[in-house]
């Protein structure tokens, strides 16, 4: 898929910016451009860098978010008796599914991951702030 300006929507909830719809895996999911301090051209570029070699920035993502989140499950979040065991990497990972994206300018972007409840529900957001690395990660909801 390439994203073109032509079947960009406008984005009722942020001005300024846009939503497509994307599909992976058959499930479908919003991307959202928000070119903020750069043309909607260069947030584009940022898009389909990502969107053309998906695999890799998906795994790159879900790899900060193991990183980042795995220990604090299992020491903090785990409930055995509540049908939240322990978990090792491979099981963690098989939690996370995907839930959209944001592109922020001509270098940000957040991916969004439904945790299966691991977390109470909260959305676990990979970042990067290179458009190429994702080093960090937040919780979100």
């Amino acid at each position: 898929m390439i994203i073109t300006k032509e079947i960009l929507k406008k984005d009722p909830d942020i001005e300024g910016a846009f939503i497509v719809e994307f599909i992976w895996n058959d499930k479908k999911f919003d991307l959202r451009l928000d070119p903020d301090d750069v043309s909607i051209n260069e947030t584009l570029l940022l898009a389909n860098k990502i969107i053309g070699d998906f695999e890799i920035y998906l795994k790159k993502a879900e790899d900060v978010i193991v990183k980042d989140f795995l220990d604090n499950y299992n020491e903090n979040w785990s409930d055995s008796e509540n049908g939240y065991p322990k978990l090792n990497e491979l099981e963690f990972r098989s939690n996370l599914e995907l839930h959209g994206i944001n592109f922020l300018s001509n270098d940000c972007v957040d991916v969004f991951f439904n945790e299966n409840g691991m977390f109470g529900n909260h959305s676990l957001i990979a970042q990067s702030f290179d458009g190429e690395n994702f080093e960090d990660s937040t919780m979100y909801g």
